[in-house]
């Protein structure tokens, strides 16, 4: 880009270099012309006339070169401010499927705005390999995205740096709508937005299921793992805070519960004495 506008800003540079020679070659030609001995002879008069008719003609021409030259760098400069207030309000809205963290055969969808402005009127097309608008009879993969009302109804706006963030479908389930093809959908997503001014835009992701096929993990993720257990300790703490529950712990030794068993009998031959008087 810098290197184009410098090729275009030399080329006036080089008129205007061959105007001022030519004009100077003029000048010389005449007072060299005058100079030389002949009959037919200049007068002072005529010649001061042909130089100040020169100078002004040279004049002339680099006013309006440079007339031409601030013309042009008030447009580019115009262009430039144009294009950064553009830039700062520009959004830039894209499209994300990722793992859920409990297992891969989940999966969601995120939908973000990582530009500088705010997007607005965001609407989604589904297109084939041929680029050809799909539904869900050509695509059925369509169908699970339109089970979300922001793929069919699209979102009114979306922040600086917002998202939205939802469960779209698990490889269980999908294998058992569309059978041995489930990894072979393809769709290609147009999003169309627009800026706070009213310019539009449009970004395009296409998305192929068969780059999922063969994926597989072993264990899980251990936030989830430590999230869950976590999650148990806390359900069996709020029994015994509550007093429905109790908690199994064994306290005695075996002195202790001789112990117990001697006092348990004398108060019971206590009890049968105290009756037995009655």
């Amino acid at each position: 880009m810098a290197s184009q506008s410098l090729r275009y800003l030399n080329i006036p540079v080089l008129i205007v270099c061959g105007l001022i020679a030519i004009a100077i070659s003029l000048i010389l030609g005449i007072i060299i012309g005058a100079l030389l001995p002949g009959r037919a002879t200049a007068a002072p008069d005529s010649l001061s006339g042909w130089v100040t008719t020169v100078a002004t003609v040279v004049i002339c021409v680099l006013t309006i070169v440079l007339a031409i030259e601030t013309w042009r760098l008030r447009a580019a400069q115009t262009r430039q401010i144009k294009e950064l207030m553009l830039e700062n309000i520009r959004p830039n809205v894209g499209i994300e499927l990722s793992s859920s963290h409990v297992s891969m055969n989940f999966m969601n969808v995120k939908i973000t705005n990582s530009g500088k402005g705010i997007a607005k009127k965001i609407s989604f097309e589904f297109l084939d390999r041929q680029d050809q608008p799909a539904n869900a009879a050509g695509e059925p993969i369509v169908k699970v995205f339109h089970k979300l009302t922001m793929f069919r109804l699209g979102i009114q706006s979306l922040g600086i740096n917002q998202g939205l963030k939802s469960f779209l479908f698990n490889f269980i389930e999908l294998e058992g709508e569309l059978g041995a093809g489930t990894f072979t959908p393809y769709v290609n997503i147009r999003i169309k937005f627009e800026d706070t001014e009213g310019n539009k835009y449009v970004n395009a992701f296409a998305i192929d299921f068969a780059q999922y096929e063969g994926f597989s993990e072993i264990g899980g993720d251990s936030l989830n793992i430590l999230a869950t257990e976590v999650t148990s300790i806390r359900q069996q703490l709020a029994k015994f805070g509550t007093g429905f529950d109790r908690m199994a712990v064994n306290v005695f030794n075996a002195d202790d519960r001789t112990a117990e068993q001697q006092a348990q009998t004398q108060r019971i031959a206590e009890a049968k004495r105290d009756r037995a008087a009655s």
